[in-house]
């Protein structure tokens, strides 16, 4: 009977100290702060702070290349490129026929100075050196037209070559001229002198008096 008394007395002492052992785990579990939970969009942000960092001292640490640029053209170089004939830079436009319209009649031999009005329709100005020169037809003695002073954009000159009418040569009778810079590059439009030339002019014959006794 005493065996059974300790052995109830020991067991009851084991659940005692049993049920006092989960009392205080569970009081410090109570007693302990709760973590907090953490910030999505805290988290987020940290994230990419921490990538842009990582790639800022990557670029940082990686040799640069100098690209290779297009050299630009100088002032001069332009300069001289638009004074070279370039179609947005030298222009010329026909006017009117001042003087000897086209399709005038001409007898052989005869003088005459051929007058066209022009305008610069370029961007550029036409410089001493500029000169009309032939380009197809016959001259018929004319010389190339030198232009004797600046003509700045949008100004108007006469341009007059005398010239006479041919003495091997009948009927319609055809020159083309154009003006060219400096280096001889041809612009604008075409200037013509068209005449129709005759057969040879006859001198009458003189009068012979006879003298009355």
């Amino acid at each position: 009977m005493l065996d059974n008394r300790v052995r109830l007395l020991i067991a009851t002492l084991l659940i005692l100290v049993f049920a006092l052992i989960v009392t205080i785990v569970i009081r410090a579990d109570r007693s302990a702060p709760a973590s907090p939970t953490p910030n999505i969009d805290a988290v987020r942000t940290q994230a990419v702070s921490t990538f842009a960092a990582e790639l800022t001292a990557t670029a940082a640490s990686t040799p640069s290349r100098t690209p290779t640029s297009v050299p630009a053209l100088s002032p001069t170089a332009a300069t001289a490129t638009a004074l070279s004939g370039t179609p947005n830079c030298l222009g010329l436009r026909f006017i009117r026929d001042v003087t000897i319209p086209d399709n005038t009649e001409m007898t052989p031999a005869e003088v005459f100075t051929k007058t066209w009005l022009v305008e610069n329709s370029g961007t550029c100005p036409w410089k001493p050196g500029f000169q009309v020169v032939l380009i197809g037809g016959l001259a018929m003695g004319g010389s190339p037209f030198r232009v004797a002073q600046t003509v700045g954009p949008g100004g108007e000159i006469q341009v007059a070559i005398k010239m006479a009418a041919p003495t091997n040569q009948t009927g319609v009778v055809q020159g083309t001229w154009k003006m060219a810079d400096a280096d001889g590059v041809q612009f604008g439009d075409f200037l013509s002198v068209v005449v129709v030339v005759g057969g040879p002019t006859r001198i009458p014959p003189a009068t012979v008096t006879t003298a009355t006794p």
